[in-house]
């Protein structure tokens, strides 16, 4: 059948998709704290300290994902919903196995600026049974409607695995409104598969685009993206020094005393020292990294990006505090309040894209065509910081003292009921008297 509601044009990569690849391309191999450096170099680098400069900024990358990472989604999501609701989405979850994907959708966020979900029916036809995928950002291409950017009109998914024949091939995997193509080997996406297209049931596209930071344009930015332009400046030295280096290669010599044309002697007999003599015996000559102190230059340039890099991303502040154990939470929430400012505001783009797929889901199984909120939910995450405990029991015994709370108030905080706040009070007279030998009495205040 062929596939005339997506056309070959807009399903061909645009130079702005190529763009994106190499920019995910990229912030791999940061991530990856690769240096960029030939296998020519490295060795000597490598006793000059550079290489280890390079991959300790390089490696801030890898700490600022990660941190994101684990405080974005800390140790489990949780719903609140009606009940019938709560329990369709927590067996979607489950079917998914998303509570351990969760992570990696927000590494591929918080790396590279875009994450995705994808929604798939698993069922055998008679009964919906939707499954959450979290798809690789380098994989996937969308097109949204030039009029409405908050919705989207086809997407794509491309990826390549080995076959039973033990050879690579090309999948292709096409979204719209009601229907799934799939393409295995082809390149006009004229003609899908044998049984497909197949028709599913949510209605919409069932791709969600996640932008990690979104700054309202197609896609999103990483949680590095202030910096990038600073690690691609060290790049751009290492690509430097490298070049200078494979010049060992075809050395690059600095003649000094020599006039041009003027034939050196060459010594005979002695192959294996391959000595030169110049007619001149004011005349020198030097390899050109020899002449300068390249690496140290460098070197000191790597310290101040470095420097600045670290005084920019809020993630990196959290190697100072250990070396600070005596602070308080609240100097801890101080020092970490812009990581918890950055760690809410992309809460909020994955919680509203999670809800989105939930209420996508829901609605398919009951085959209904309600609009999503009827379906509304709510995402919750856990803190971003655990609570100190003894800052708030400080504020609690300041609020008694100054006569402004109640010792039932102070217990209800604790969510305890009326009748297990009696028996706590009860309970803490009964252990007075017993130590003091004082009648127990009636009351709060007895």
């Amino acid at each position: 059948m062929p596939l005339d509601v997506v056309d070959k044009s807009i399903l061909t990569l645009t130079e702005t998709d190529r763009e994106r690849f190499l920019r995910y391309q990229r912030a791999w191999a940061y991530y990856r704290a690769q240096e960029y450096l030939g296998d020519e170099g490295e060795q000597y680098l490598r006793e000059r300290k550079l290489f280890k400069h390079l991959r300790r900024v390089f490696g801030y990358v890898t700490q600022t994902v990660d941190t994101d990472a684990r405080f974005l989604m800390r140790k489990r999501l949780g719903v609140e919903a009606d009940p019938e609701f709560q329990e369709d989405i927590y067996a979607l979850w489950e079917r998914s196995n998303f509570q351990s994907q969760k992570y990696k959708l927000a590494r591929y966020g918080s790396l590279l600026g875009d994450a995705f979900l994808i929604l798939r029916d698993v069922g055998d036809g008679a009964t919906v049974v939707p499954q959450l995928v979290v798809a690789n950002s380098e994989d996937m291409t969308i097109r949204r409607d030039p009029d409405d950017q908050d919705v989207i009109l086809w997407a794509r998914q491309s990826y390549t695995f080995r076959g039973e024949d033990g050879r690579p091939h090309r999948r292709d995997w096409v979204y719209t409104a009601e229907e799934v193509y799939r393409f295995t080997d082809t390149e006009d996406f004229r003609r899908p598969d044998q049984g497909w297209p197949k028709r599913h049931p949510f209605g919409e596209v069932p791709v969600i685009h996640i932008r990690n930071i979104d700054l309202g344009e197609e896609y999103g930015a990483s949680s590095w993206h202030h910096v990038q332009g600073q690690l691609d400046e060290i790049n751009e030295l290492a690509s430097y020094t490298n070049r200078i280096l494979l010049r060992y290669a075809d050395p690059a010599l600095i003649a000094r005393g020599v006039r041009p044309h003027n034939q050196p002697v060459i010594r005979r007999g002695i192959h294996e020292d391959n000595v030169y003599y110049l007619s001149d015996p004011q005349a020198d000559m030097h390899y050109l990294e020899y002449e300068g102190n390249v690496l140290s230059q460098l070197i000191d340039q790597v310290k101040l990006i470095e420097a600045n890099i670290r005084d920019q991303l809020p993630e990196l502040a959290l190697s100072d505090l250990r070396d600070q154990a005596s602070l308080s939470g609240y100097a801890v929430s101080l020092k970490l309040a812009d990581l918890i400012a950055k760690i809410d505001e992309m809460r909020g783009n994955y919680g509203n894209a999670l809800e989105w797929a939930n209420a996508l889901a829901l609605r398919a199984i009951r085959r209904s065509k309600a609009p999503l909120e009827e379906f509304a939910h709510r995402v919750v995450f856990e803190p971003v910081l655990p609570p100190d405990e003894l800052q708030k029991l400080q504020t609690w015994q300041l609020e008694q003292d100054i006569g402004i709370v109640s010792k039932q108030e102070l217990l209800r905080r604790q969510g305890l009921t009326d009748k297990e706040i009696q028996d706590r009070l009860d309970e803490i007279r009964r252990e007075a008297g017993e130590l003091f030998g004082l009648p127990l009495g009636t009351g709060e205040n007895a």
